[in-house]
């Protein structure tokens, strides 16, 4: 595995763990409406942050343009499929914010699920087919050169150490629902 592809891997991985503690949340016994209310208004920050805008940034803005320049189609191959997912994943989580904003702790769970769902799914074909096929493409020189521009894209896009306290985050979460 590339860096490149290795680094959104981990951020895969990251946000796979993140689901977890949502799946310890949305079967607690011992409800705590305001607990769980404060986690949702946590999760949509860090899905937006972390998922969108860090994550499906890099992978919009480096790694699918790379691809459809060495001749992976947008239209109708995997890069167009990815792409309309993340447009799904921003109204999903839309709804969710939507749903906090009038404390509507059962619409926020509905929708988190149908995003959980989705993304479970899409990480599973990037992993499986895309990033595979980017291994194949492009190699460890320009992987790194790629892993450079996801480095500036962090730095730029959500700001220095913000990455880290997003995982320091979802250790706090791991210790609220004892994932």
């Amino acid at each position: 595995m590339g860096k490149a592809t290795q680094d959104l891997l981990n951020e895969h991985e990251a946000i796979l763990h993140v689901f977890s503690i949502l799946d310890k949340m949305l079967i607690a016994t011992d409800a705590d409406e305001e607990r769980d209310l404060n986690f949702a208004d946590e999760l949509v920050h860090f899905l937006t942050v972390f998922a969108d805008q860090c994550h499906h940034g890099k992978e919009e803005g480096v790694l699918f343009k790379e691809l459809e320049a060495l001749g992976i189609p947008n239209q109708g191959g995997p890069i167009g499929v990815m792409l309309q997912e993340h447009v799904l994943g921003r109204q999903y989580i839309a709804s969710m914010r939507e749903a906090l904003q009038s404390a509507d702790l059962e619409a926020f769970k509905l929708q988190a699920v149908e995003y959980r769902d989705l993304l479970r799914q899409h990480i599973q074909k990037e992993n499986a087919v895309l990033f595979r096929l980017a291994d194949q493409l492009i190699g460890d020189e320009q992987q790194m050169e790629l892993f450079k521009k996801f480095e500036a894209h962090e730095e730029n896009v959500i700001g220095h150490g913000v990455h880290e306290q997003l995982h320091a985050q979802i250790h706090a979460w791991e210790s609220l629902y004892h994932a």
